[in-house]
Protein backbone atom coordinates (compact mmCIF):
# COMPACT_ATOMS: atom_id res chain seq x y z
CA UNK A 1 0.00 0.00 0.00
CA UNK A 2 2.22 2.30 -1.10
CA UNK A 3 1.36 6.20 -1.19
CA UNK A 4 1.96 8.08 -4.87
CA UNK A 5 2.15 11.98 -4.86
CA UNK A 6 0.06 13.19 -8.00
CA UNK A 7 -0.06 15.93 -10.53
CA UNK A 8 -3.99 16.25 -8.93
CA UNK A 9 -4.49 19.65 -7.01
CA UNK A 10 -6.07 19.92 -3.46
CA UNK A 11 -10.02 21.33 -4.11
CA UNK A 12 -9.57 23.29 -0.94
CA UNK A 13 -5.51 24.56 -0.69
CA UNK A 14 -4.16 23.69 -3.85
CA UNK A 15 -1.49 21.53 -2.61
CA UNK A 16 -0.95 18.00 -4.57
CA UNK A 17 -2.96 15.44 -3.69
CA UNK A 18 -1.69 11.81 -2.84
CA UNK A 19 -3.26 8.80 -3.61
CA UNK A 20 -3.17 5.20 -1.81
CA UNK A 21 -4.90 2.14 -3.76
CA UNK A 22 -5.96 -1.12 -1.26
CA UNK A 23 -7.35 -4.08 -2.36
CA UNK A 24 -9.04 -6.49 -0.04
CA UNK A 25 -12.23 -8.94 0.58
CA UNK A 26 -14.71 -7.99 2.86
CA UNK A 27 -18.18 -9.93 4.07
CA UNK A 28 -20.82 -9.51 1.75
CA UNK A 29 -19.27 -7.27 -0.80
CA UNK A 30 -16.32 -9.67 -1.54
CA UNK A 31 -13.32 -8.21 -3.14
CA UNK A 32 -13.46 -4.33 -3.14
CA UNK A 33 -10.25 -1.47 -4.09
CA UNK A 34 -10.37 1.39 -1.83
CA UNK A 35 -9.30 4.24 -3.67
CA UNK A 36 -8.28 7.34 -1.09
CA UNK A 37 -6.88 10.76 -2.53
CA UNK A 38 -5.67 12.98 0.72
CA UNK A 39 -3.54 16.16 0.97
CA UNK A 40 -1.23 16.07 3.79
CA UNK A 41 -1.79 20.51 3.88
CA UNK A 42 -5.42 20.70 4.65
CA UNK A 43 -6.15 16.81 5.82
CA UNK A 44 -8.95 17.08 2.31
CA UNK A 45 -9.87 13.12 1.95
CA UNK A 46 -11.81 11.61 -0.87
CA UNK A 47 -12.34 7.69 -1.04
CA UNK A 48 -14.23 5.60 -3.31
CA UNK A 49 -15.07 1.95 -3.18
CA UNK A 50 -14.76 -0.12 -6.73
CA UNK A 51 -16.51 -3.30 -6.03
CA UNK A 52 -15.40 -6.36 -8.45
CA UNK A 53 -17.73 -9.65 -7.80
CA UNK A 54 -21.36 -8.86 -8.86
CA UNK A 55 -24.04 -10.84 -8.88
CA UNK A 56 -27.24 -11.05 -10.88
CA UNK A 57 -29.28 -7.77 -10.26
CA UNK A 58 -32.22 -8.46 -8.32
CA UNK A 59 -35.41 -7.11 -6.43
CA UNK A 60 -35.99 -9.20 -2.84
CA UNK A 61 -38.99 -8.65 -1.36
CA UNK A 62 -40.62 -9.60 2.86
CA UNK A 63 -43.93 -8.83 3.73
CA UNK A 64 -43.70 -8.01 7.47
CA UNK A 65 -46.22 -9.79 8.91
CA UNK A 66 -45.47 -9.76 12.53
CA UNK A 67 -43.33 -8.84 14.98
CA UNK A 68 -40.99 -11.40 14.86
CA UNK A 69 -40.32 -10.04 11.34
CA UNK A 70 -39.14 -6.93 12.78
CA UNK A 71 -35.95 -9.12 13.46
CA UNK A 72 -35.05 -10.20 10.40
CA UNK A 73 -31.63 -9.18 9.64
CA UNK A 74 -31.08 -7.28 6.61
CA UNK A 75 -28.04 -6.38 4.28
CA UNK A 76 -28.07 -3.54 1.91
CA UNK A 77 -25.28 -2.82 -0.65
CA UNK A 78 -24.25 0.23 -1.26
CA UNK A 79 -26.26 0.71 -4.63
CA UNK A 80 -29.26 -0.60 -3.70
CA UNK A 81 -32.82 0.86 -3.32
CA UNK A 82 -35.08 0.50 0.05
CA UNK A 83 -38.49 0.58 -0.48
CA UNK A 84 -41.85 0.10 1.70
CA UNK A 85 -44.75 0.96 -0.80
CA UNK A 86 -47.27 0.80 2.07
CA UNK A 87 -46.21 3.74 3.23
CA UNK A 88 -44.28 5.44 0.30
CA UNK A 89 -41.04 5.75 1.28
CA UNK A 90 -37.49 4.99 -0.15
CA UNK A 91 -33.81 4.64 0.88
CA UNK A 92 -31.61 5.72 -2.11
CA UNK A 93 -28.42 4.92 -2.65
CA UNK A 94 -26.33 8.30 -2.90
CA UNK A 95 -22.71 9.18 -4.34
CA UNK A 96 -21.25 8.39 -0.91
CA UNK A 97 -23.81 5.50 0.32
CA UNK A 98 -22.54 3.03 2.22
CA UNK A 99 -23.67 -0.29 2.75
CA UNK A 100 -24.87 -1.71 5.75
CA UNK A 101 -26.25 -4.59 8.10
CA UNK A 102 -29.41 -3.96 10.12
CA UNK A 103 -32.83 -5.31 11.09
CA UNK A 104 -36.01 -4.40 9.45
CA UNK A 105 -37.03 -2.57 12.52
CA UNK A 106 -34.04 -0.93 11.72
CA UNK A 107 -35.23 0.43 8.73
CA UNK A 108 -38.30 1.49 9.63
CA UNK A 109 -37.29 3.54 12.66
CA UNK A 110 -34.49 5.07 10.14
CA UNK A 111 -37.33 6.53 7.92
CA UNK A 112 -39.15 7.11 11.12
CA UNK A 113 -36.47 9.41 12.21
CA UNK A 114 -35.94 11.28 9.15
CA UNK A 115 -39.34 12.28 9.03
CA UNK A 116 -38.37 14.76 11.33
CA UNK A 117 -36.53 17.04 8.48
CA UNK A 118 -40.06 17.09 7.11
CA UNK A 119 -41.42 19.35 9.73
CA UNK A 120 -44.31 18.89 11.77
CA UNK A 121 -47.42 18.84 9.95
CA UNK A 122 -50.89 16.68 10.56
CA UNK A 123 -49.54 14.43 7.50
CA UNK A 124 -46.20 13.78 9.24
CA UNK A 125 -47.93 13.26 12.69
CA UNK A 126 -50.29 10.81 10.99
CA UNK A 127 -47.28 8.87 9.33
CA UNK A 128 -45.60 8.33 12.21
CA UNK A 129 -48.31 6.96 14.11
CA UNK A 130 -48.69 4.82 10.97
CA UNK A 131 -44.85 3.80 11.71
CA UNK A 132 -45.34 3.62 15.45
CA UNK A 133 -48.61 1.03 14.78
CA UNK A 134 -46.07 -1.39 12.54
CA UNK A 135 -42.89 -0.95 15.26
CA UNK A 136 -45.96 -2.87 17.49
CA UNK A 137 -46.72 -4.97 15.60
CA UNK A 138 -50.33 -4.86 16.12
CA UNK A 139 -51.22 -2.91 13.15
CA UNK A 140 -50.57 -2.57 9.48
CA UNK A 141 -48.43 -4.90 7.25
CA UNK A 142 -45.59 -3.73 5.31
CA UNK A 143 -43.33 -4.76 2.51
CA UNK A 144 -39.53 -4.12 2.76
CA UNK A 145 -38.65 -4.00 -0.92
CA UNK A 146 -34.99 -4.34 -2.09
CA UNK A 147 -33.88 -3.18 -5.55
CA UNK A 148 -30.25 -4.12 -6.21
CA UNK A 149 -28.48 -3.86 -9.75
CA UNK A 150 -25.63 -5.36 -7.82
CA UNK A 151 -26.88 -8.23 -6.36
CA UNK A 152 -25.53 -8.33 -2.84
CA UNK A 153 -28.34 -6.98 -0.43
CA UNK A 154 -29.73 -9.82 1.73
CA UNK A 155 -32.52 -10.17 3.84
CA UNK A 156 -32.12 -13.63 6.16
CA UNK A 157 -35.63 -14.87 6.26
CA UNK A 158 -36.80 -18.14 4.58
CA UNK A 159 -40.50 -15.45 3.80
CA UNK A 160 -38.68 -13.62 1.01
CA UNK A 161 -39.61 -13.50 -1.95
CA UNK A 162 -36.49 -13.09 -5.18
CA UNK A 163 -36.77 -11.70 -8.35
CA UNK A 164 -34.39 -11.64 -10.97
CA UNK A 165 -33.95 -8.61 -13.19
Amino acid sequence: MDEIKTDTLCPNCGDCLYYIEYTTEIAYEGKITIHTYHCKSCYYKNVTVDRHDKENPKIIKLKVTNKNDLKTIVYRSPDAYVRIPEIDAEIAPGIASNGYITTVEGIIVSIKDKLSLMGTGEEINYLRQRIDGILSGAEEKVTIVIDDDTGKSKINSSKVEIIDK
